[in-house]
């Protein structure tokens, strides 16, 4: 049972990875791709966030949280190009952001810092069995 937490962080962190690369996946698969515009901007563990705001093809309005980096807008323009689900509306991105290499993603760096902890955890459990 020690070892199961042991591991713990890196099961958390491949799992979150994974859960957000689905929605990676999903998007590029089905995702319909709109027009939004930028809202409100918040600060969280000093990275800028922007909130863009856009519509669904049933004309409901939904906002997705963006890093300011991710949004890939230039100078004073403020239209950002989104991809939602159709089925699903609140799962949404920026085109930019799918784009993307799947490991140069939030999502893609979470997986291998999983398998980071998990390499090394390994390896300090079989060094110290050998012993």
């Amino acid at each position: 049972m020690g070892l199961f937490f042991a591991y713990m962080p890196a099961l958390a962190s491949l799992g979150l990875g994974i859960f957000g690369l689905r929605d990676v996946r999903i998007l590029r698969r089905r995702g319909v791709r709109t027009e939004g515009g930028c809202g409100g901007t918040s600060w969280n563990a000093h990275i800028s966030s922007i909130d863009v705001v856009y519509q669904d093809e049933k004309g409901g309005k939904h906002y997705v949280r963006i890093a300011a980096e991710d949004l890939g807008l230039v100078g004073d323009e403020s239209v950002v190009r989104v991809v939602y689900d159709p089925l699903k509306p609140k799962r949404a991105t920026t085109e930019k952001i799918l784009k993307k290499s799947i490991w140069k993603t939030q999502e893609g760096y979470l997986v291998i810092v999983g398998l980071c902890i998990a390499a090394v955890l390994t390896a300090v459990i079989a060094v110290d069995a050998s012993h």
